[in-house]
């Protein structure tokens, strides 16, 4: 019989790995401790690298609910207010939606794009040629 939190624990995140949930969960609990300890401007660097950690992982995870997470955190702790966030979105929304697509295309189709540019590379010996079809 499954509990409620053992549905939470394998639901968490989706398919990602556990390391990278525990990860992820570390974070969250990290930030709160780290802001009364180093400050603001430091937790605030903080979650920028959490953040880019988040998408350099696109390819093994899916990254908008951890770094969606980690900016809701951001709000909670009083780093900002939600009317800051909206009018940053709103001024970066051409960029985020760049950024949602292209990260959601390669993870959905990684398969297609490691079939694809394996092949390119393997039939073409002209290292010209690569460079240029790239």
């Amino acid at each position: 019989m499954q509990t409620t939190m053992n549905a939470f624990t394998q639901n968490f995140l989706g398919h990602a790995p556990d390391w990278y949930k525990q990860t992820i969960v570390g974070f969250l609990l990290l930030n709160p401790i780290l802001l009364y300890v180093a400050g603001p401007y430091i937790t605030g660097w903080v979650l920028v690298l959490e953040f880019i950690f988040t998408l350099a992982m696109a390819l093994k995870c899916y990254p908008l609910q951890p770094g969606g997470l980690l900016a809701i955190e951001g709000v909670v702790m009083g780093m900002t207010s939600p009317d800051t966030v909206y009018h940053e979105v709103v001024a970066a929304f051409p960029v985020i939606l760049l950024l949602v697509f292209m990260v959601a295309g390669i993870y959905f189709m990684k398969e297609l794009l490691l079939f694809t540019f394996t092949k390119v590379l393997l039939s073409i010996r002209s290292k010209t040629l690569i460079s240029f079809l790239f």
